[in-house]
């Protein structure tokens, strides 16, 4: 999940989102997914959002495909957002409940429907009832994706028993992913999931755990993967802009970012967080020289 970088005044940094993009693939990303609530995406003008489509796509040129998030708090908006992102390239879309429509997750059907409908790209949707408040099940994503085939992923929030109910409840044509941060990331890959969708800041690790565990070397995941948990940890811990925080601090100290900035209104950390990011940094060993 690539973060979105803004500068001193707050605007958003086109230049700062390649470097990201670039870092996510020299890191060896499999895929990327923008504009969602790691990238900060309730703080984007629609307009923003499809300058930085663009620029994410140019950047990635086809070294790994581009999910772009296009939920939206109305259909309208949503459908828009899905036709431009297919126009510009991308490689498929995520769709989420709108933040405050407050509705019943059964009474969005019309809502995701139409959105995966106006596209011919594969459809992620996303279940984030702990942070978007409308809660999708199995059950239901089961339903629209055979009601519209192009809807062929789901990304949930959940540790391995509840990844392992999602992949027996959405069958066969639906494939799972998770996301909380990486923390899960293993025990879920365990659980069925295929894939995860953690921030991007240390991405590098993670891949490389993901793939050990793929080959079939369980001992040499776990020994990439455990170092990990301590600072993937401390980042989920707080809520979503700690989360957004800790990715662009981190970010900082590995070179890849000149400013760590959110974009108002959002908490400011105290010294002792930042203090922590460092420890972390030092820890895992990723600190680019220049900040060491």
């Amino acid at each position: 999940m690539l973060c979105t970088p803004f500068d001193a005044t707050g605007a958003v940094d086109v230049e700062a989102q390649r470097r990201v993009v670039a870092f996510a693939i020299d890191a060896g990303a499999h895929g990327l997914v923008c504009f969602g609530l790691g990238a900060e995406v309730n703080k984007l003008t629609p307009e923003e959002r499809r300058v930085l489509t663009d620029a994410i796509v140019d950047e990635a040129a086809g070294r790994a495909p581009v999910l772009i998030g296009v939920g939206a708090e109305a259909i309208h908006t949503a459908v828009e957002l899905a036709r431009y992102a297919q126009r510009a390239g991308a490689d498929g879309v995520v769709v989420p409940p709108p933040f405050t429509a407050g509705v019943h997750a059964d009474d969005l059907v019309e809502y995701f429907l139409a959105v995966a409908g106006a596209v011919e790209l594969p459809v992620m949707l996303q279940d984030a009832s702990v942070y978007l408040g409308s809660a999708l099940s199995p059950e239901l994503v089961r339903r629209l994706a055979e009601e519209q085939p192009n809807i062929a992923y789901v990304k949930i929030e959940a540790g391995p028993d509840e990844t392992a109910r999602w992949v027996e409840g959405v069958g066969e044509r639906v494939r799972v992913f998770t996301g909380d941060a990486g923390v899960h990331l293993l025990p879920c890959l365990r659980a069925g999931a295929v894939g995860n969708i953690p921030a991007v800041e240390v991405v590098d690790r993670l891949v490389a755990a993901y793939e050990a565990a793929q080959q079939g070397d369980a001992a040499r995941a776990d020994a990439l993967y455990t170092p990990l948990l301590p600072y993937l940890v401390f980042a989920l811990d707080g809520g979503i802009d700690h989360c957004n925080a800790a990715t662009k601090a981190m970010l900082v100290r590995r070179g890849v970012l000149d400013d760590a900035a959110l974009r108002q209104p959002a908490p400011r950390f105290s010294r002792s967080f930042e203090e922590l990011v460092d420890a972390h940094a030092d820890t895992l060993g990723v600190a680019a020289a220049a900040t060491r």
